[in-house]
């Protein structure tokens, strides 16, 4: 998959608001892909050769939670599959997903959300 953006400036610093936020709201077990966390791991479709990595994974109440950074740089089929995959396993597990939105990104998001149907809630970050 490509994940071009996850080296970028932009893409560091909405996951610093990010991994902020998911502090503030009293998660636990955070893991991110920040240097101050360890990883989240990776997960596999089944019946595909393709992995995905959460941009941060945490646990509250006994529910996990996946979080991804919406990045239009990053292919439309592969942010489907991969944000279709996490809503599922987060619902399975009593969790969500929720996608923070940097700015610029709210229509890409919304209307991947709303065509193929995924359920997710959606955090605005500020510029």
């Amino acid at each position: 998959m490509a994940e071009a953006g996850t080296d970028s400036v932009k893409y560091m610093e909405a996951m610093d608001r990010a991994v902020e936020y998911v502090q503030r709201l009293g998660f636990e077990g955070i893991r991110a892909r920040h240097e101050d966390f360890d990883e989240p791991a990776h997960l596999k479709m089944q019946g595909e050769d393709k992995s995905f990595v959460p941009d941060i994974t945490a646990v509250k109440n006994g529910g996990k939670y996946y979080f991804e950074i919406a990045d239009r740089s990053i292919v439309e089929t592969d942010v489907i599959g991969k944000w279709k995959l996490m809503a599922t396993l987060a619902s399975m597990k009593g969790g969500d997903l929720r996608v923070f939105v940097p700015y610029g990104c709210m229509k890409f998001t919304t209307e991947i959300l709303e065509k193929k149907n995924i359920k997710a809630e959606i955090i605005k970050l500020s510029r």
